[in-house]
């Protein structure tokens, strides 16, 4: 007992160890690169050619909200691509590199290294979104700033008073509310956990690494549409409702493939809106149930190979 108690109280350093090691292969592969591609993407973003029909109420928060609807697409694209390429790689290019073998000949259950190899993705995931965001941000408030003092100015030259102008400065804050962005970004976050967990479970008994990238994007884009899925099902049979037989349907594909649309929340950020803490937590939990499940598929199906 004192033996266990000992090993769990060591799994956590066993996991960051993998999880820097990772990170490293992660950085030498120049996966990163993949950001000088956004930074530009981010940069173009100026240049795009906006709506000039809204009216000069509202021109201003409808660029912002361009930006933040491209630039979280950006993100988003980049994000699922990187996630899914880098688990899916990781595992047989440390069988390749003989880093596998390496590794599972020492004390570090088969748990704690693909907890390990899932952190690792993470952090780099982490740190290029943290980059992302920060170019994001800092392009919303310059055109923020400039384009509340044009709405003033043109406001005013239409008769407008100081206390007519007011709320639609206000509307257009909001519309580069930081604070929302983050929150989207955040559950975006988790939404790209769920599926590194899924994409390493998916490795562990595939052939190759192109099936495992295939199968991923394959069940991430069946789970961002679920619901459209089995409504479209629901019309072409010609039934007003969900029958209890397509709730079931639902339900175990819910379970063979997470339903990604639930940390879709960007739309709702790039209004403005806040998603709130208790809808953040719940979804917190909900990924967390997620990635554990599938780590420890993953380990049940990664212990019968041969290393």
């Amino acid at each position: 007992m004192a033996t266990m108690f000992s090993q769990f109280m060591k799994a956590p350093s066993r996991i960051v160890a993998v999880a820097q090691v990772t990170l490293t292969q992660l950085v030498r592969m120049r996966l990163f690169l993949s950001l000088a591609v956004i930074a530009v993407g981010l940069m173009a973003l100026q240049f795009l050619p906006y709506q000039e029909n809204l009216g000069v109420e509202y021109q201003g928060i409808g660029q912002l909200q361009l930006l933040q609807d491209v630039g979280l697409g950006c993100m988003r694209m980049v994000g699922m691509i990187f996630c899914v390429a880098a688990a899916a790689l990781l595992i047989p290019r440390d069988s390749e590199d003989r880093i596998l073998y390496t590794i599972l000949c020492k004390p570090v259950p088969r748990f704690d290294y693909l907890a390990g190899k899932m952190l690792g993705v993470m952090a780099a995931l982490g740190i290029m979104l943290v980059v992302m965001d920060g170019m994001l941000s800092a392009l919303l408030a310059v055109r923020e700033m400039g384009m509340a003092e044009e709405m003033r100015a043109a406001l005013t030259e239409h008769g407008y008073t100081a206390q007519e102008v007011a709320p639609y400065l206000e509307q257009l804050a909001r519309a580069g509310n930081s604070a929302a962005l983050q929150e989207g970004i955040l559950v975006m976050y988790m939404g790209f956990g769920v599926l590194t967990s899924f994409t390493l479970l998916i490795s562990c008994f595939t052939s190759g690494t192109i099936v495992s990238m295939i199968i991923a994007f394959g069940a991430y884009f069946i789970g961002m549409f679920q619901g459209q899925l089995f409504a479209g099902i629901s019309s072409a049979s010609g039934q007003l409702g969900t029958s209890g037989g397509m709730l079931w349907a639902q339900r175990v594909l819910g379970l063979l493939v997470p339903d990604f649309s639930v940390f879709s929340l960007t739309d709702a950020a790039a209004s403005g809106q806040q998603i709130g803490c208790g809808l953040v937590a719940g979804l917190l939990l909900v990924a967390a149930a997620y990635v554990l499940l599938h780590l420890l598929v993953a380990t049940w199906i990664f212990s019968s190979k041969e290393f």
